[in-house]
């Protein structure tokens, strides 16, 4: 990317940063530190639109009157090998931190675990999340459903969600399988990125609200939120390109949020543009899930591990196209993860507005947050 869209920073800053302001909004230094870690991990992997801009949706609902920063995510009901967690209007860091940490210690036990999430708000990127249970050797496997950000296949309105999903595998030596998706081929932060740096979207994915015509164009849809730079609205339907991804994206919704006991399934949830105008808008996500596997528990784990080493190996020295290299996914997040380098870049576009809008609207500055990081680093 650019460098003219980019700036370069220390990731403890960043971490420190977020943190701060979260504090400043009335949550706990827990709370604080499981948003921060999170979106500290995206920038890790190079995930910028996952990044410090997806803070405004934190933002975003807290002004809406959406999220209670006070709340602790509470189980409601378990057993050996699952639990269902009420977010009580948190948000999805709080919660999906609560509930990995659950499903990693039920499958510690049990071999495989599932959790439940609702009533909680973004989570950001989930690859956090199901590292925590990759860290244990094991498998995690997590996603939430969202505000109706595409339209079904075929269709023109906006039902939807755009769901993030992680899945990872234990590895050795090699990266892991590491499954890192969304099941749409946009959401709000493409817009705007699109929109603020002058270029096309990836695809012809926009439908016309009136024509049903496809473009990628953003420009004329495009409906920013003042004071925000990822967070973006739009008036256009969200083309779901292919029939598979159609599928995925109806069978994640079914995991989240219809076998979910708690769940809100994404055709009943608000858009972005209700959490500007309601006077008591529900959280952002409608259901979550975390699940867990545990391979210690059913044999070998370095059986597990080298099987995944020689797989991938297998996979990245096949003979590859003139011209293109074969990596895997995740490969490149996961390097820069072992590497300890830690410094990251964001986009220009996304750090104006959490300096100079949201830090500033509690008396916080960018050079306070520099001198007050400096001093303690001494």
């Amino acid at each position: 990317m650019s460098s003219s869209l980019t700036r370069t920073e220390n990731v403890h800053f960043l971490e420190y940063a977020i943190k701060r302001i979260a504090m400043a909004k009335g949550m706990t230094e827990t709370h604080a530190i499981c948003i921060a870690d999170a979106i500290c991990f995206a920038h890790i992997q190079g995930k910028l639109n996952q990044g410090l801009g997806v803070y405004e949706a934190i933002e975003l609902v807290f002004q809406a009157g959406a999220l209670d920063v006070d709340s602790i995510p509470t189980i409601v009901n378990e057993d050996s090998n699952w639990a269902v967690f009420d977010g009580k209007k948190s948000t999805g860091y709080y919660a999906l931190t609560l509930m990995a940490e659950c499903a990693i210690e039920k499958a510690r036990k049990t071999g495989i675990s599932i959790v439940f999430g609702s009533n909680h708000n973004d989570a950001g990127s989930f690859a956090k999340y199901v590292y925590m249970a990759y860290e244990q050797g094991m498998v995690g496997m997590a996603s939430n459903n969202t505000v109706p950000l595409a339209a079904p296949y075929g269709g023109m309105v906006n039902k939807l969600s755009c769901p993030p999903f992680d899945a990872i595998i234990p590895s050795g030596k090699q990266p892991p399988i590491w499954t890192s998706t969304k099941f749409a081929e946009f959401y709000d932060a493409d817009i705007a990125e699109a929109v603020l740096f002058n270029k096309p979207m990836k695809g012809p994915w926009l439908i016309d609200p009136k024509s049903g015509e496809l473009t990628d164009d953003a420009k004329p849809y495009a409906r920013p939120i003042p004071g925000f730079g990822r967070v973006m609205d739009y008036t256009c339907g969200g083309q779901i390109e292919t029939p598979r991804t159609y599928a995925l994206n109806m069978w994640n919704e079914a995991l989240t949020s219809i076998i979910n006991p708690l769940g809100i399934p994404s055709t009943s949830m608000p858009t972005i543009e209700d959490f500007e105008t309601s006077d008591d808008p529900i959280p952002s996500v409608g259901g979550s899930y975390f699940m867990c596997i545990n391979p210690a528990v059913f044999g070998s784990l370095e059986q597990v591990k080298q099987r995944s080493d020689d797989y991938v190996s297998a996979i990245k020295n096949s003979k590859p196209r003139p011209g293109h290299n074969i990596r895997v996914p995740g490969e490149a997040g996961y390097i820069k993860i072992k590497s300890g380098d830690k410094q990251v870049e964001v986009l220009t576009s996304h750090w104006k507005p959490f300096f100079e809008n949201i830090a500033s609207g509690y008396g916080i500055t960018e050079q306070q947050l520099r001198d007050e990081y400096k001093n303690l680093s001494l």
